[in-house]
């Protein structure tokens, strides 16, 4: 009995020795072995971070003037964790009965915002709700700047809206309202496209592992996009979004097993994104704006004869470029819009209203993003490319310094069937191209047909690339001069949107044809179409800032930049360097200097001749720089001088664009001007407006005039415009008019 008591004692000692013994390895295994992981993983379960959003940097004229700043918003947040602990206080136990109020509360809440105003989709609180990236302690932004009545609507019912309530943020704002919109741009919630397009923005490769195929991590500058973060949408908001954009704080919080909060452990401060410093003088670009409404505004007031179409001037731009290094100093664009309405988010209704092709889509940039025919603007390169290909002196064409008389009509010789005496005939085949109004002219050389814009000047240089044989000229030498100053292509300048334009070689316009004969249904080029590109219509369509452009490349001998709209862009931190944006020059354009200066005296006699010359004829922008009884201006030319052209583009089925492109102050001896180093270029096209002299001369007349003068009006901030309408809305001195002036340049 006693021998089998030790026995079990022994079997009980043996056990309990094993259990130890496993339990003690097992200690030392989770201790010594695991410790590392299993305290991440700890750490992991009871460590949560929160975001705070940063401010966006600001966006600031040539001359630090500010044009986009920040401003606090009062926001309406729902709390995933708020929401759920209220709602259980609620008696709502289950899951599905929480869904189910959740469901109910999101259409009572986006029925209410709708209503204040605030544009709201359940299925955007609901993709906000449940967005991964946000914590259950977010505070998750749903609608801005809500009013003041939603606010106490919302706060006075906790039960109905648990987890909801309102807070502050930071929003944009636009101190000189509409003014420079289309460069600036404005800023939107995120969609659910952009948060996927921007997804892999910021991922880095893992600096642990040298595995090509390794899993990439997130960048710790920590700049990643959510749900309802806000995002650049166009122009500078968008083209430099990853540098105005700032980093978010973050607030690390200790949770227990059930979610209640512990404490607070570490943070770090939001830091605003750099400042992105523009070319942009917004004085200028408050009066070309005011000058280029009142432009149109004007041309619609011209009636028109019955064999004309009306003037509607729904739309036009202006460009005002340094040819010294390619900044832009004002780009406009009408019609317009207020980014400052975008800063709440607008109705779906809004948008397509503002995108609105009938409305003339105001939200088109049109300096970058319209292309339009470049009619007689186009004539300088033209007759670079008559030189450099050795068009002049061939066979019918007489050289540049022959004055030749100009009937008003030029015969194709090309022509193969003989119209003689039937004029009808020969116009309608294409034979017999006409100047404007069957204009006549005298002592016609290269310099006297730009002065007075003679077409079938152009014409007979047209003909002669396209039948002259390919070993004497080449039959693309005028596309090709085109493309050397920038026509038919991307500028480059640092806004999303541009579009490149066509300028059509008799090869890509057959192709054209074979790949869609539906939409054009003729592929065979012919001497026609040669001639209508040398005077700038037909297959010539160019965005106003190329023109511009390569007007500033005529006024500084021949260097071509991509024009930048950019000066810097100045980190947060001061100890950081600016990164600047100087001179990009693309390439130089070789003029040869015997029709250089031509083209020139050419170009100062469309504003100035008779000045010199009684005899001739006034040139076609002389009214608009010499006559302000007929709505020009006074212009001092002598010692300002300026050199431009004229343009009337056809549009089928609507009235002519009206354009007129120019650069000074740029003299001549011939003219006995003072010699100066051109300092502006600038177009201007009214769609719809007839006449290039009639309207668009005369603005860029005035506008030249006040930069002659050094008196730009000073532009005024929103505030300061309102301020004004106040104050003076009942005065004599508001209605006559200057409260406009005063506000608008």
């Amino acid at each position: 009995m006693e021998d089998t008591s030790r026995l079990r004692m022994r079997v009980l000692g043996v056990v309990a020795v094993s259990l130890f013994v496993a339990l003690f390895g097992r200690l030392w295994y989770l201790q010594a072995l695991e410790s590392e992981r299993l305290e991440v993983f700890a750490e992991s379960n009871i460590t949560r971070t929160l975001r705070t959003q940063a401010p966006r940097g600001q966006i600031l004229d040539r001359n630090g003037r500010v044009l986009v700043e920040n401003r606090l918003s009062t926001v309406v947040t729902i709390n995933q964790d708020e929401h759920v602990k209220a709602l259980i206080r609620l008696g709502f136990d289950s899951v599905d009965e929480r869904t189910e109020f959740r469901t109910e509360m999101f259409a009572d809440l986006a029925g209410e915002l709708s209503q204040s105003g605030q544009l709201t989709k359940i299925a955007d609180l609901e993709r906000a709700f449940d967005d991964q990236s946000f914590t259950a302690f977010d505070d998750i932004p749903i609608a801005r700047d809500v009013d003041e009545e939603l606010l106490i609507f919302i706060g006075e019912r906790p039960d109905r809206f648990p987890g909801v309530q309102v807070d502050q943020d930071v929003v944009r704002s636009y101190p000189y309202g509409e003014a420079a919109a289309h460069i600036l741009g404005y800023v939107g919630s995120i969609t659910g496209g952009e948060l996927v397009e921007k997804a892999d923005l910021y991922l880095i490769d893992n600096p642990d592992t040298d595995d090509p195929e390794a899993l990439r991590i997130e960048d710790p500058e920590g700049k990643q996009y959510r749900s309802n973060d806000e995002i650049g949408k166009v122009g500078i908001e968008a083209f430099f979004e990853d540098d105005l954009r700032g980093v978010p704080g973050t607030r690390e919080i200790l949770v227990d097993n059930v979610g209640n909060l512990v404490e607070e452990t570490d943070s770090k401060d939001p830091i605003q994104g750099s400042d992105v410093h523009l070319t942009i003088d917004i004085d200028l670009q408050v009066k070309l704006e005011f000058e280029l409404k009142q432009a149109l505004d004007q041309a619609r007031l011209v009636e028109t004869t019955q064999d004309e179409e009306p003037f509607r001037a729904p739309a036009g731009s202006g460009v005002i470029i340094d040819p010294r290094d390619g900044s832009v100093l004002a780009m406009a664009s009408y019609p317009t819009f207020d980014p400052g309405d975008f800063i709440d988010g607008i109705s779906q209704e809004q948008f397509d209203k503002l995108s609105d092709p009938l409305e003339h889509q105001p939200l088109l940039n049109r300096s970058i993003s319209e292309i339009y025919p470049a009619a007689s603007t186009f004539k300088p390169f033209t007759s670079i490319a008559a030189e450099v290909y050795n068009v002049f002196g061939w066979e019918h064409v007489d050289d540049w310094n022959v004055p030749i008389s100009d009937p008003g009509y030029w015969d194709l010789v090309s022509c193969s069937v003989d119209y003689t005496g039937d004029v009808e005939g020969a116009l309608a085949s294409g034979c017999r191209k006409r100047n404007a109004g069957d204009a006549t002219m005298e002592g016609v050389d290269l310099r006297h047909a730009l002065t007075f814009s003679s077409d079938t000047y152009y014409y007979r240089l047209g003909e002669a690339f396209w039948i002259a044989p390919d070993a004497e000229i080449n039959p693309n030498g005028i596309q090709e001069i085109a493309a050397q100053f920038g026509l038919g292509a991307e500028t480059g300048i640092q806004l999303p949107g541009e579009k490149a334009g066509v300028i059509l070689t008799a090869e890509q316009f057959a192709a054209r044809h074979e790949a869609n004969p539906e939409a054009f249904p003729r592929g065979e080029w012919g001497p026609g179409d040669n001639t209508d590109i040398a005077i700038g219509q037909g297959s010539v369509a160019i965005t106003p800032l190329q023109l511009a452009n390569a007007y500033a490349t005529l006024a500084n001998g021949g260097t071509v930049y991509s024009p930048n709209v950019v000066q810097r862009i100045v980190p947060p931190d001061p100890t950081d360097d600016p990164v600047e944006f100087g001179p990009r020059v693309l390439r130089t354009v070789e003029v040869p200097p015997q029709v250089n200066q031509q083209i020139l005296d050419g170009l100062l006699g469309v504003t100035m001749q008779p000045k010199v010359n009684v005899t001739q004829p006034p040139g076609t922008a002389f009214d608009a720089f010499n006559q302000p009884a007929q709505g020009g201006v006074a212009f001092d030319l002598i010692n300002w001088p300026v050199a431009g052209k004229t343009g009337t583009a056809e549009v089928t089925g609507r009235a002519d664009n009206s354009l007129f492109a120019a650069f000074g102050p740029s003299g001549s001896s011939t003219w006995g001007t003072s010699i100066n180093s051109p300092e502006y270029a600038m177009v201007v096209i009214l769609e719809e407006s007839g006449f290039g002299s009639k309207h668009a001369a005369p603005m860029v007349a005035r506008m030249f005039d006040v930069i002659a003068r050094d008196e730009v009006p000073q532009a005024a901030t929103k505030d300061a415009g309102d301020s004004f309408y106040e104050q003076n809305a009942n005065s004599d001195f508001a209605a006559a008019g200057v409260v406009g002036e005063a506000l608008d340049g």
